[in-house]
Order: structure tokens, then C-alpha cells, then sequence
């Protein structure tokens, strides 16, 4: 059991500091503090997303595997109310942010494009539908949470059945509203632009980023004797086979979007991967594609490596630096004075959002087991052996 209910002084840190570079940045240039805000909520936000999405698909599909690791996923998912807190400042910046909410500076033609989307795109609706998408995440995560933690005291098989019922239910709730947080928050800094498999491609960079995460966790628990001995390099094993998994999905559905967009000549469709080909942005997408998909994808195809815990931490801490980037190249050239530039703000608002985040996640975390005890599956679990 953790007994310690002390939040990490880095974790404080972190936080304090983060505050106090954001209000400066409020000052000097609130647009690109918006901005970097933005980004560094969307790349942690995906990060617990990922994880809830991994609670429910190992639920469903019964992964014996997964069991001894899962309460480390749960305890990230701790965080999800922290982060309805953290939404806050992004309410407060729509009109920084979003073009849409002031239609009439945008020039022609453009304009006419976004008042179509005027029914869809207003500032009531985007409130109403982020309350919807906060508190379906935080209900999911807190049912599988306590679901989980009431099996340590019995009736085991009731809830067991009730937690993938909930899971089956859940992952469909979650894509669509995933889906559509990513249309919301992110695609629609260019509203004039769009992707149907925008949301997918969120998600794809979502589940590297939980398993790149749970990872480092694992090996933490591990170093810091948490986690028993039999939690093991075949569990590591297994974490590294989804994990490449998730790495080709992630290439995949970028490249996939890449092709479809540019085979069409559509020159306003275009028009968002031309700005990302030019400026500095086709550096950073070069280093995606050697740092997110290239060394990962080979690292990952050796036994030895994905056997090892300091090499699978040492790549989950790589692959999450790899996430914010994928994020920022994402959005940061479509947000206000989106340049290359201002990287001090953009350090402030993610030492904000993963301090308060992780604060949480240590505060949440206390006086809970590390592993699921009461699972029915756990003596399996934590003997279990991978090909």
C-alpha cells in the first residue's frame, strides 16, 4: 500500500512556476500564451485519455496480461477532473484562439465557409459540448476507478461484470466524444479546414502517448519496490507489442490523411499541410517521423529491448517528449502568431498543466494498492508469460 499522501515538491514546483510564467506571458503576448496553453492541455489531456481508452479495451477484451498493470492506468485517470479545472483558461481564450468566434474579421472567401459552419460552430454550443465531453470522461474514469478499487473488498465477480459492461458502453461514448473534442479544440483553429479522420488521428497519438506513459509508471513501481518482482519483462513484452502496435496506427492514419488531402488538389484542403511544409515546420516533421515512428518502430522489433525496463522506460519517456511535439505540429501553426517561437511560454504551460496533473495523480494515488488485488484475474495476471 502507498501511505505517503504528500504531493511531490516538483510536482508544486512545477505548477507554481508554471502559473508564474503564464501570467507573464498574459501580459506579453496573450495570444501565444493561449496558444501554448492549448497545446500543452491537448497533449496531457490525450495522454489520460489514453489510458481511460486502455482501461476499457483490456475490461472488454478480458487481457489477462494487463491486470497487474491496470491500476497504474487507473491512477492517471485520476487526474480527468483536474482537467475539467484546467479547461477554464481555454473558455476564457475562445476569441485569441478561435477565428470562428469573430467571423466577420476573417477575409473572403473564407468567411463564407466558416458561416456555414455558424450552427455548429458557436461559442454556447462549444461550451455545452465540452461539459458533455469533461464529465463523460470523468463518469467513465471514476466508475472504472472505484469499480476497480471496491473489488479489493469482495464481490469480485459482480463488479467484474458490471466493469465491462460499462467498458463495452463506455468505448463507444468515448470515440465520439473524443472524436469530436478533437474537431472542437483543435481542428477548428482552422475552421475553414477539415478531416474526417481528424479525431482518429488524435486518438492514434493518444495511445502512444498512455502506453509510452505506462511504461515509465511500471518501471518507476518497479525501482521504487511498489510493484512485485513478478511484474516482469514479459509484462514489459506484451506493453511493447501494443505499444509498436499503436506506432504504426499513428504513421498510418497521418499518412493516410496526408495522401487523401493531397491526391484531391483541393487547394484549401491543401492549403494546411502547405503551411507545415514551409517556416521551420517541415524540420519538426521530419524529426516526427525519425523520432515518433522511425527509432521506436526499430527499437521495438528487438526482443532484448522490449524485455528490458530501463529501455522501455527510457523510450516512454522519449515517445511522450515525441506526443507534445506530434500536438504542437499539430496545432501551434494554425493558432494565433503560430511560429516557431516563444518556446518559454510554451515550457510554462506545460510545467502548468503536468504539474497540476501530476499533483493530482500523487494525491489521488495515496493509500491505494499499486497493483488490482482483488481481480479475479491477478494471481493470472502476475504470472503470466508472453511467446
Amino acid at each position: 500500500m502507498i501511505s505517503d499522501v504528500r504531493v511531490p515538491k516538483i510536482s508544486l514546483i512545477a505548477t507554481a512556476l508554471g502559473v508564474v510564467i503564464c501570467l507573464i506571458g498574459m501580459f506579453v503576448d496573450p495570444a501565444r500564451t493561449a496558444a501554448a496553453y492549448l497545446v500543452a492541455y491537448m497533449s496531457c489531456l490525450a495522454v489520460v485519455l489514453g489510458n481511460l481508452a486502455m482501461i476499457m479495451i483490456a475490461r472488454t477484451t478480458a487481457a489477462t496480461w494487463f491486470v497487474a498493470l491496470r491500476r497504474q492506468a487507473e491512477q492517471v485517470t485520476a487526474t480527468l477532473p483536474v482537467f475539467a479545472v484546467l479547461f477554464i483558461p481555454i473558455l476564457v481564450a475562445l476569441p485569441v484562439l478561435y477565428p470562428w468566434t469573430h467571423a466577420e474579421t476573417i477575409a473572403l472567401p473564407v468567411r463564407e465557409l466558416v458561416q456555414q459552419k455558424t450552427a455548429y460552430l458557436n461559442v454556447p454550443f462549444f461550451v455545452i459540448r465540452a461539459i458533455v465531453y469533461l464529465a463523460t470522461w470523468i463518469i467513465l474514469g471514476e466508475l472504472l476507478r472505484r469499480g476497480s478499487l471496491a473489488q479489493d473488498h469482495g464481490d469480485t465477480a459482480g463488479i467484474e461484470r458490471h466493469m465491462r459492461v460499462t467498458s463495452a458502453v463506455g468505448l463507444v461514448a468515448f470515440a465520439f466524444t473524443v472524436s469530436f473534442a478533437a474537431f472542437d479544440w483543435m481542428m477548428s483553429l482552422a475552421p475553414a479546414w477539415y478531416s474526417t479522420i481528424y479525431g482518429v488521428d488524435y486518438f492514434a497519438g493518444a495511445m502512444v502517448g498512455a502506453l509510452a506513459l505506462l511504461a515509465v509508471l511500471v518501471a518507476r513501481g518497479r525501482w521504487r519496490h511498489e510493484l512485485p518482482d513478478s511484474v516482469d519483462a514479459d509484462h514489459f513484452h506484451s506493453l511493447a507489442k501494443l505499444l509498436i502496435t499503436f506506432v504504426l496506427f499513428w504513421v498510418y492514419i497521418g499518412f493516410s490523411q496526408l495522401i487523401v488531402i493531397w491526391s484531391g488538389e483541393i487547394p484549401i484542403e491543401r492549403s494546411w499541410y502547405v503551411v507545415r511544409m514551409r517556416g521551420g515546420w517541415e524540420l519538426l516533421g521530419g524529426v516526427l517521423v525519425a523520432g515518433h515512428f522511425a527509432f521506436p518502430f526499430l527499437a521495438l522489433l528487438v526482443r532484448e529491448f522490449k524485455r528490458s525496463v530501463a529501455a522501455m522506460a527510457f523510450l516512454g519517456a522519449w515517445l511522450l517528449a515525441m506526443h507534445y511535439l506530434d500536438v504542437y505540429w499539430i496545432m501551434m501553426p494554425d493558432t494565433p502568431r503560430g511560429s516557431a517561437i516563444g518556446y518559454w511560454l510554451d515550457l510554462g504551460s506545460l510545467l502548468l498543466v503536468g504539474g497540476a496533473a501530476s499533483a493530482t495523480w500523487a494525491y489521488r494515488r495515496a493509500g491505494e494498492s499499486p497493483i488490482a488485488d482483488g481481480d479475479p484475474a491477478i494471481d493470472a495476471s502476475l504470472g503470466y508469460l508472453t511467446d
